[in-house]
């Protein structure tokens, strides 16, 4: 993708208007504190902002865009400033030091929460809808609202290092979210229906994520985790012809071997052998589907020595076996 085709947005993280700002100088359209709007031919993007208190707003964001969009974010300076990013459709393809990292709606990068801290790129696609729910809060809004929940974030951000959490959606917030969607439509009361549900489901995201920190199912990343998976991720893409070790990879990059377990679960939601291998069957396909290479090479190729394994596993990932997907 060349920069002709797409649109680069650069902003600070931090308040909403520096959104708002910053699509209206890349793209046009009509803005306020509380809104952005651009609806025109192939475009439609509405982003809008339901601030409660001084410190913590709700952000709606619907958007369709006929170019593909980056969105290149400066580190904010305040660690006392929190960002939660509920994804209800389409994807995200968020670049930590130039690597893609995928958050999708419906799995479990579906929640990103991070304080703001260190620069990142989003990549939205092209003609793509995205339909987004945000929270933007700082400490002391949230003791005033959510008293309860400040020991939460204070245990997931317990330094002022950059450091980001995914997770997946509470299945009981989707219903939540469709919800404050339709709400954002309503002709009367609109502003308190959105607000009211708005404060709901973030109440529950906080006691669905103080559940995940009890029972230490969530764990966060910081920019040299990133720094480091998305090394071992390319590393992995780089070696098909290879036997993996999970304990060589750990000893490598000089981490113990459950928390390169763990990282790599929290940012990929897979495991290292299931990603390595899946990895490895779609470089098969790509080759059988070329009708440039055999069966027979394209095992070899991948490392295997004994070709019914590899027709095996192929199999088993892609449901097919490897001749069938050679061109007749």
């Amino acid at each position: 993708m060349n920069n002709q085709e797409k649109v680069v947005l650069r902003l600070k993280e931090g308040r909403t208007i520096n959104y708002f700002e910053s699509l209206k100088q890349a793209l046009g359209g009509e803005y306020s504190d509380n809104y952005y709007e651009l609806i025109q031919g192939r475009t439609d993007i509405r982003f809008y902002n339901f601030p409660i208190i001084p410190g913590f707003d709700i952000l709606l964001n619907s958007a369709k865009h006929y170019q593909a969009v980056e969105m290149i974010r400066e580190a904010d300076d305040n660690p006392d400033y929190f960002h939660f990013y509920l994804l209800k459709e389409g994807q995200i393809d968020q670049r930590f030091e130039n690597q893609e990292q995928l958050m999708e709606a419906g799995t479990s990068t579906g929640v990103f929460i991070n304080n703001g801290l260190f620069p990142m790129r989003a990549q939205f696609p092209a003609n793509t809808p995205l339909k987004s729910l945000g929270f933007k809060v700082t400490k002391e809004a949230l003791s005033k609202l959510i008293p309860e929940a400040c020991e939460t974030l204070e245990t997931l951000f317990d330094t002022d290092a950059p450091i980001a959490y995914h997770t997946h959606l509470p299945e009981e917030l989707r219903s939540m979210i469709d919800d404050i969607f339709y709400y954002k439509k309503s002709e009367f009361g609109r502003i308190p229906l959105v607000m009211a549900r708005g404060l709901e489901i973030f109440t529950v995201l906080m006691r669905s994520v103080r559940k995940l920190v009890d029972k230490d199912e969530l764990h966060g990343l910081h920019i040299d985790d990133y720094q480091r998976l998305l090394k071992i991720k390319d590393q992995l893409l780089a070696s098909f012809d290879q036997r993996i070790s999970v304990e060589g990879l750990a000893d490598e990059f000089g981490i113990s071997v459950s928390k390169l377990k763990r990282d790599f679960k929290t940012l990929f939601n897979t495991s290292v052998y299931q990603f390595y291998t899946h990895a490895r069957m779609d470089e098969a396909y790509r080759r059988l589907k070329s009708g440039n290479f055999s069966v027979m090479e394209v095992g070899y190729d991948l490392g295997y020595q004994n070709l019914s394994k590899f027709s095996s596993m192929f199999k088993k990932v892609k449901g097919i076996n490897p001749k069938d997907v050679m061109p007749v």
